[in-house]
């Protein structure tokens, strides 16, 4: 499931190529099934074809909870399209969204207001300039548990009448663990915000006070693999800890 692209995100390339562009995050993981999932949200509809993914990338598929008025799950583009962009390959601007800067974008202004939406995960990818070139980084929950990114998504029209909708993930400021590798991480929204980002009254101040970074201590972050570099790369061996052959394997950084 959730295999086709809605655009071409082969535009992309590798990570070594285009990379920098983004803001962060560019790539994260879901390593769980639907069963799994459901025992992080258990509240939350859950669609039964979910497998585990290893290397999500920008412009592929992605679920996420939206309220319709009461929550259910959706399959989203990642990338927003807004209504008004001429080319859906527009949305590759805009994987992320900073949470401070929300009301000033016009990409953003209306979905923070109207289309907010849960993303499920349990870990992302960032990538630090080492002597021996790009070295990608896990960062993920010690206890593996899956969380939830703060999303915002959107509706966009072709000229025949096909729809695409899209999402986005929106950051902040890093916390002490994610600035070691980067000066941004994605909005981790904490369990008991679940479903207040979704609520369409909550006011704007109390949903930017949920964009805060999340705690470090629960998290770790860890050297992968530099297949992840590619995003046609899949499978579980990209999530486990990688020693390069200069160097000790380590379980666990800072």
């Amino acid at each position: 499931m959730f295999s086709e692209l809605s655009f071409d995100a082969q535009r992309l390339g590798g990570v070594d190529e285009r990379e920098e562009r983004y803001s962060m995050c560019g790539r994260f993981t879901l390593a769980k099934d639907a069963s799994a999932l459901r025992k992080t949200f258990a509240n939350f509809p859950m669609d039964p074809r979910i497998q585990a993914r290893y290397n999500i990338a920008p412009g592929q598929p992605v679920t996420a909870w939206l309220a319709d008025p009461s929550p259910r799950m959706e399959i989203f583009t990642w990338g927003l399209i807004p209504p008004w962009a001429k080319d859906p390959a527009f949305g590759l601007k805009c994987i992320n969204a900073r949470g401070e800067t929300l009301e000033e974008k016009a990409s953003f202004r209306t979905p923070f207001r109207r289309k907010r939406c849960l993303i499920p995960a349990d870990g992302w990818y960032e990538w630090k300039a080492e002597p021996s070139g790009k070295q990608p980084y896990r960062f993920h929950r010690r206890d593996n548990a899956a969380f939830a990114f703060a999303g915002l998504w959107e509706e966009w029209h072709d000229r025949e009448g096909g729809l695409i909708l899209s999402c986005t993930v929106i950051t902040t400021r890093p916390n002490r663990l994610a600035r070691k590798i980067h000066p941004r991480m994605p909005a981790v929204l904490r369990e008991e915000d679940w479903t207040d980002w979704l609520d369409p009254h909550a006011p704007p101040s109390d949903l930017k006070r949920m964009l805060e970074p999340v705690a470090s201590d629960p998290f770790v972050v860890e050297p992968v693999s530099p297949r992840v570099n590619r995003s046609t790369e899949e499978g579980p061996e990209l999530i486990e800890p990688y020693a390069a052959p200069d160097r000790p394997r380590q379980q666990e950084l800072f």
